[in-house]
């Protein structure tokens, strides 16, 4: 089973070694981030190209190589078998919403979690959340 720590570490292998990565433009895409609650809702898009939005706003690029390691561990997690909707249990209808767009080719989906229950949603988003985090 992937762990948090190991998929961190894939998505930041991914960041450092993309240097020597090929041309073009990957062959899928996310858009991920949180609705509902009485929280401000936030939307990241991370384009095949590499483009990171954050709210409508250009945050950063990353390599097209990441972007195709991320498609990656899409892929690993499963992510196209979870359901559409997951319902954690003891979650106050207050809490906000993440959901997680994957596009591929022959495929997208959209899942959504109330709460913090699914590991592999949680490792995945979480992956996600740390690479389109702007460069320091």
């Amino acid at each position: 089973m992937r762990t948090a720590a190991v998929a961190a570490a894939l998505a930041v292998a991914l960041l450092v070694g993309g240097a020597a990565s090929g041309g073009g433009a990957a062959s899928g895409s996310f858009d991920f981030g949180r609705a509902g609650g009485n929280i401000v809702p936030s939307r990241v898009a991370i384009s095949p190209t590499g483009r990171v939005v954050v709210n409508g706003r250009l945050s950063r690029t990353i390599d097209v190589e990441a972007v195709r390691g991320l498609l990656t561990l899409a892929n690993a997690e499963r992510f196209f078998s979870l359901p559409k909707r997951i319902s954690c249990a003891g979650v106050l209808p207050d809490v906000a919403s993440l959901y997680l767009t994957v596009r591929m080719p022959s495929r997208t989906k959209t899942v959504t979690v109330h709460g913090s229950c699914n590991r592999r949603f949680a490792e995945l988003y979480q992956v996600l959340n740390a690479v389109a985090a702007p460069a320091q």
